[in-house]
């Protein structure tokens, strides 16, 4: 700043009696009126032809405008914060009196509920951009290689994405002349239009671009490249190219010489390379600050255009731009919702939560042994933030390949789903033919489907989770992508994505019916049920005036139907009634809730270190056993007692424990069999010696005692491998136990050897290899590869293997082969008489 201003700005700070400006207040005044300036000479056509006196004053006063409106936001959110604080405070007190227990039960509660809330509003803006979606998916111009691409591993149909991104840098303009891409452009643009009004409604400060906004998913360890100057230096040229160079102006108006451009991008390398790191303050408070203030910093990389994004994406980035479009609406609907429930300052509002909970419990009270600040840090987001990308990507990487070879047979164990499908269904007090009828719809129609992807029940396959057996987001990489594509082609996606969408169409049903009712006149289950998922009084008078939406002969609950009612609190309701409907299909089709997951994060230890990637890796695949405990044994002894007859039979612990044990149990047995029919054996013998064996497999399968039954029914020696190796692969968790198992057998046959004992080194090498490969064990391609080769290459590497195969199977059950092992066809046709001794 210079003198003379310098002079003018200390008279003014004097005038108002305010103290002498220190030279770091100084210098922030003149960096805003820099800023300032710089932002008006991109807008304003005149700005060069004014003098410098003038555009300083101009600058001056609309900084001075832009300070007066944060003061006033900054009121407005203090204001925002107090009402915040005084509904989070009657929802933690009301769920105190409703289940009796202390303060911070009831805090994870509401944590819990607003993970709902925020499922809720990502679900909505997810479905509002089905035409994005389908361009997505559309091979319109794609070759047959593409095709077979996209259909395995969700690769991109690279003239759609041009066009997409195209249109979407010209505010769905239609400049690429592709009409679908057009409509995919115009829907993702007015979502995440709307998505910002709403977090700026709620007391944020987005700005909006001139042009389309696409997310910039950077890798870090690409842009880092060698980590030197070097590095710094190949990225800086590679993008200088790439920008928008009207963009980068100077105070004067005149554009930025490319020294200056340079010293930007060196800046942004410093904090892309490093994950943020150079901004992080040794020993500074870890919290992510306002959520009212997220996103308002200045976007300082922008690209000319749609080519010149899609480079550097090619170059730099991460996943897809599909993968970076879900992860900013999610992102968004995150903000969104926690803004809503907790206030501008979301992280504000729960250390004094925390600090409210501990001080009237007495102490910090644990819930499964987890604090609240856990299950906070799970929903927030800092736990799913990684400190290192790259030891990120190494575990996840690492529980990929464990996906791909390990779960190709999965969707056989899923049979067991029909049971929490048809217990949730009873619970809820749903008809039953019509949760199986909606199954049948879901599978055939695409009518149905396309109903509830619009209405906001989307596949989870569609947004690419699968939280179910990984924890993690598996496509945005290539283990990612061959792990989705085994469980696509294994039919996992589908089944879960049928049996989830069947509930949920059923649940839409069953809310519309109600929603003929008055809220007093509901039956006290009813009430019960909705509350304790959020919804209240009145929620349900906005539900109530509802035109409910036709489909299929039936009437539907959707979120068009209530915002058409205009109800100002309409947002929130529809929020709400759809994390209601998403979370009780999880009950049905099980998947994780947030207690499971933070669980399974090793207490929401931060991803990409050394405790929390590690968490993660013994953690896998037990996610589903937590979850059964966590989401129905919970619901088994927290059933609410009601006093005017309205309870279902499961409302009864006795009942539903019998009734949940009852189908998986039998189910299980289902699945068990068709497992050794899949491997070419005839059926166990349910009911010969051997049967109490079989019976607690089968509990074991049915995931009835969830992690108890992993651990105390399944026998680790009736797995592939010595006993100690598989228990330390249910315990470890299978990468850690893949690795122990390799080195155990390794030293194992050494020393063996090295005695001069005969070993089976050679085939137990291809076993192992091919558990770790993808593809090789999709159930109904299983038998084809062993007996196409897999089984004559083991033989030979170490004669008498298959041999061996067939003792232990006859040792522990009895069992022949229908097609023996070695063979090139099937010798006869499976016994099934051989399940009943026959």
């Amino acid at each position: 700043m210079k003198p003379n201003c310098v002079t003018a700005v200390q008279a003014a700070a004097k005038k108002l009696g305010r103290a002498a400006l220190t030279p770091a207040q100084l210098q922030a005044i003149d960096d805003r009126i820099s800023a300032t300036m710089r932002q008006l000479a991109r807008t304003d056509p005149d700005w060069q032809t004014k003098s410098t006196d003038q555009r300083v004053i101009e600058a001056a006063q609309m900084a001075m405008a832009d300070i007066q409106a944060e003061a006033a936001r900054k009121v407005a959110n203090a204001q925002r914060q107090i009402l915040k604080t005084a509904a989070t405070d009657i929802r933690i007190t009301e769920g105190m009196a409703q289940f009796k227990e202390g303060r911070s039960r009831a805090l994870v509660n509401d944590i819990d509920t607003t993970g709902h809330y925020i499922t809720g509003i990502k679900q909505e803006a997810v479905g509002n951009m089905v035409d994005l979606m389908e361009a997505a998916k559309t091979g319109e111009g794609a070759g047959f290689g593409r095709r077979v691409l996209m259909f395995l591993f969700d690769a991109d149909n690279p003239r759609m994405t041009r066009d997409l991104v195209t249109d979407i840098f010209n505010n769905g303009g239609g400049v690429s002349g592709n009409k679908i891409a057009t409509e995919g452009a115009k829907a993702y643009l007015k979502v995440i239009e709307n998505l910002r009004q709403r977090f700026n409604n709620a007391g944020g400060d987005v700005g909006r671009l001139e042009y389309g906004y696409i997310p910039q998913p950077h890798d870090a360890a690409k842009v880092r490249g060698d980590g030197t100057a070097n590095g710094r230096g190949a990225w800086v040229d590679r993008i200088m190219p790439l920008l928008d160079r009207s963009r980068y102006v100077l105070e004067d108006g005149s554009r930025m010489g490319d020294v200056e451009v340079r010293t930007m991008l060196e800046r942004a390398w410093e904090t892309i390379s490093s994950d943020g790191a150079n901004k992080r303050e040794p020993g500074a408070f870890a919290g992510t600050g306002a959520k009212a203030n997220a996103g308002s910093e200045s976007r300082q990389i922008h690209f000319k255009d749609a080519d010149s994004y899609m480079a550097y994406m090619k170059d730099f980035g991460t996943g897809s731009m599909y993968d970076a479009v879900i992860g900013h609406v999610g992102r968004m609907a995150r903000d969104i919702g926690l803004i809503e429930r907790y206030g501008p300052n979301p992280n504000s509002q729960m250390r004094m939560q925390f600090d409210l909970a501990e001080r009237i419990d007495g102490s910090i009270k644990r819930d499964f042994g987890l604090r609240p600040q856990s299950y906070w840090d799970q929903l927030n987001g800092t736990a799913g933030t990684p400190q290192s990308a790259k030891l990120a990507q190494l575990g996840t990487d690492a529980r990929n390949i464990q996906t791909f070879g390990k779960l190709g047979s999965a969707v056989i164990s899923s049979i067991t789903d029909l049971g929490t499908f048809m217990t949730t269904t009873g619970y809820n007090k749903l008809p039953y033919w019509d949760a199986i009828g909606n199954i049948g719809k879901s599978a055939a129609s695409k009518d149905a489907r396309d109903f509830m992807t619009t209405h906001g029940i989307i596949a989870e396959s569609m947004i690419g989770d699968m939280n179910r057996w990984t924890g993690d987001n598996i496509r945005h990489t290539w283990s990612g992508r061959l792990a989705n594509s085994t469980m696509k082609l294994s039919l996992m996606n589908a089944w879960t994505d049928t049996l989830r969408r069947a509930f949920s169409l059923t649940m839409m049903q069953g809310m519309a019916r109600m929603s003929k009712t008055e809220w007093g006149k509901l039956t006290e289950w009813d009430r019960t049920l909705m509350e304790r998922k959020g919804l209240t009084e009145a929620d349900w008078k906005v539900i109530t005036k509802a035109d409910l939406t036709p489909f299929g002969g039936k009437e539907h609950l959707t979120p068009e139907a209530i915002r058409a009612t205009g109800d100002e609190r309409a947002n929130e309701v529809v929020a709400k009634v759809l994390g209601l409907i998403q979370d009780e299909s999880e009950f049905a089709v099980m998947n994780p809730d947030l207690a499971t997951k933070t669980i399974a994060s090793g207490g929401a230890t931060q991803r990409g270190t050394v405790r929390g990637e590690l968490a993660r890796s013994v953690m896998q695949f037990k996610s589903f056993p937590i979850a059964m405990v966590s989401r129905h044994w919970r619901r088994m002894l927290e059933a609410p007692q009601v006093t005017d007859g309205s309870a279902p039979a499961l409302a009864n612990r006795v009942v539903y424990a019998g009734a949940l044990m009852v189908t998986t149990t039998a189910l299980g047995a289902i699945a068990l069999q068709a497992k050794q029919l899949v491997a070419g054996k005839d059926p166990i013998d349910m009911q010969g010696p051997k049967s109490p064996k079989f019976w607690a497999k089968a509990v074991a399968q049915g995931g009835g005692l969830s992690i108890v039954g992993d651990f105390l029914l399944n026998d680790p020696s009736d797995q592939p491998g010595d006993a100690l190796g598989n228990l330390t692969k249910t315990a470890a968790g299978p990468a850690l136990g893949a690795v122990g198992e390799l080195a155990t057998k390794s030293l194992t046959n050494a020393y063996k050897a090295a005695k001069g004992k005969p070993t089976h080194a050679a085939a137990e090498a291809v076993q192992w290899g091919r558990a770790n490969l993808p593809y090789t064990g999709i159930w109904y391609a299983r038998a084809a590869l062993d007996h196409a080769g897999l089984h004559a290459l083991q033989e030979n590497l170490s004669p008498g293997y298959l041999g061996k195969m067939q003792q232990r199977a006859k040792k522990d059950f009895g069992q022949d082969y229908w097609w023996r092992p070695g063979t090139g066809g099937p010798d006869r046709a499976p016994d099934l008489g051989k399940a009943v001794g026959q």
